[in-house]
């Protein structure tokens, strides 16, 4: 919860003043990351899943407090990328964690920046459908889980994250 959630959220409050003076002369712009989680959460990522959540709703409320103020505010939302946090997991692609690389990542993250965007989704279409999913039926996805929920443990139990 500290470094999720409270670190990203006491640093970008305290350069609140500097980046609100340099959008008088320049473009400036606050990043903040959340996650793919934070769109859907799973099983076995309570707490991360929280902690991402809050860092999401944190970059809208943000946003809107800055609108205006020529401070642009946009939070990503990357699904698994390919990071030694990551592979501490076994969980793939048919478990909803297929793996992108970094640089993947990155690059969609600084095009969608470039085209002004403020909610910035890099997830594979396999995890993309289940945040539709759960947009549309919550308890759907909660069915779709619920037969392999025991692989999934398995699966991420070593994870970091956790």
């Amino acid at each position: 919860v500290d470094l999720n959630l409270t670190a990203p959220i006491l640093l970008t409050r305290a350069l609140l003043p500097q980046l609100r003076a340099s959008a008088r002369s320049r473009c400036c712009i606050v990043l903040t990351i959340a996650s793919g989680i934070a769109l859907v959460g799973l099983p076995f990522y309570t707490t991360y899943a929280a902690t991402k959540t809050g860092v999401a709703a944190f970059g809208h409320a943000l946003r809107r407090e800055l609108y205006g103020s020529g401070v642009h505010v946009a939070t990503a939302y990357p699904g698994a990328t390919a990071t030694a946090m990551i592979d501490t997991s076994t969980a793939g692609e048919d478990l909803g964690f297929g793996r992108r690389p970094v640089e993947d990542v990155v690059t969609d993250t600084l095009e969608a920046l470039g085209r002004g965007e403020h909610e910035i989704n890099t997830s594979l279409p396999t995890r993309r459908a289940m945040q539709q999913m759960h947009a549309r039926d919550p308890l759907a996805v909660d069915a779709a889980l619920a037969p392999r929920l025991d692989e999934l443990e398995a699966a991420v139990h070593h994870h970091r994250s956790i």
